[in-house]
């Protein structure tokens, strides 16, 4: 299935549209180097690498504009990260191609505008991947296209009217959101140094930083939405079929929208596993055979923020799955990581809006594009649609 690589490609154009709206004033481009290290997730399992390597380079601005958004959140960056990654082990893990979009805050309203934090998603394409003959030990990433995600906190150590020059730290991940087998992902410590270049003749213009306040009463909010994902079967729950089936995700929620720009929500989410329900019926003998429903089943408990920004948001989930059976059957480890993994569910994405949410409409619908994960494994990627009704 290639829809949710569509969808992310999609949403990062769109996002990236919203981000540049803005004076050819505040454009600038920023090369990178990054250097660190994979931390494997399955010590016993992960491929030996050395120092992994990446040279990025960001076409962004500056929103400078006196929109509601851009003002609470500090006038924040926005813009593209072109990507390259040399991950340690070429004969491996080949080389890594991206396109993340991105949005970088200022953080800490005492540093004077010394520190901000990034934050990308996007997606990326790895020339090398798993093959069962030429590539066997590559069980990190089964697909060639890879959801990828960027987080990281940079300083500004020295600034000129022409350049700024900046310290970073953070961490990456790449997975394909098992929509294919094997895929254990990525997870990366990173350290860079990044240069930022105005692209004009003038100086940049810094927006003088805001503190945050409440501009108006929170907001009363019913939040529903319907996903549709597609994933493989787990190794450890076999068998691996090689399949894509269907993930079927109803949710709702209720919560408060903070100052317009901050949606505070706690809610439940039911999740139907066509892989679980096929291999419970066509396995009567199996733990499940005699109730292929229950073995579909999952039920999520959850708090859920949303940072609007207009017709965008950056949405994210942490919730407890209080229901799983099939997940804990088949991954029964005692290891701390392992229980983790089978109680804590997470979820990341961008979601676009029909309406502006500044104007917090009675009404409103989004579509959006997600990574579901267990802690952080990948379960499954998601396209959803949603209705928001704001109370009065």
């Amino acid at each position: 299935m290639n829809w949710n690589k569509i969808i992310i490609i999609v949403l990062a154009i769109f996002l990236t549209k919203n981000g540049f709206s803005q004076s050819e004033k505040n454009t600038f481009i920023t090369p990178e180097y990054a250097f660190g290290k994979i931390m494997p997730n399955y010590a016993d399992t992960f491929p030996k690498t050395s120092a992994q390597q990446g040279l990025y380079v960001s076409f962004g601005a500056i929103n400078a504009d006196t929109n509601s958004w851009a003002k609470y959140f500090n006038y924040p960056e926005a813009g593209l990260m072109v990507i390259y990654t040399n991950f340690g082990n070429n004969a491996v893990f080949g080389h890594q191609f991206g396109l993340d979009p991105y949005i970088s805050f200022p953080v800490f309203n005492k540093s004077r505008g010394n520190y901000r934090l990034r934050l990308g998603l996007g997606v990326a394409y790895f020339t090398t991947t798993y093959d069962n003959v030429t590539n066997p030990s590559n069980i990190i990433i089964g697909a060639p296209f890879t959801w990828d995600l960027k987080m990281s906190l940079n300083r500004k150590i020295y600034e000129s009217k022409n350049l700024k020059l900046l310290l970073g730290v953070g961490v990456s991940h790449e997975s394909n959101g098992h929509t294919q087998e094997p895929n254990k992902g990525i997870n990366s410590v990173l350290f860079s140094l990044s240069g930022q270049f105005r692209t004009n003749k003038e100086a940049f213009i810094t927006p003088n930083r805001v503190k945050g306040k409440n501009h108006s009463p929170k907001k009363l909010f019913l939040n529903v939405r319907q996903g549709l994902g597609f994933h493989e079967q787990f190794e450890d729950e076999e068998p691996v079929s090689g399949v894509k089936k269907p993930v079927y995700a109803s949710s709702i929620a209720i919560g408060y929208t903070y100052n317009k720009h901050i949606k505070l929500r706690t809610g439940f989410t039911y999740k139907y596993y066509q892989h679980y329900y096929d291999y419970a019926k066509h396995n009567p003998t199996s733990t499940f055979g005699d109730e292929p429903q229950v073995a579909a089943s999952n039920l999520v408990f959850y708090v859920g923020n949303e940072l609007l920004m207009s017709h965008f948001s950056i949405d994210m989930e942490f919730g407890i799955n209080l229901y799983k059976p099939f997940y804990w059957e088949y991954n029964s480890s005692t290891e701390i990581g392992a229980v983790l993994m089978k109680y804590v569910a997470t979820r990341l994405g961008i979601n676009a809006y029909l309406f502006n949410t500044n104007n917090l409409p009675p009404h409103n619908f989004f579509i959006g594009a997600n990574i579901n994960a267990n802690l952080g494994r990948a379960d499954f990627s998601e396209l959803n649609i949603g209705y928001t009704h704001n109370f009065k």
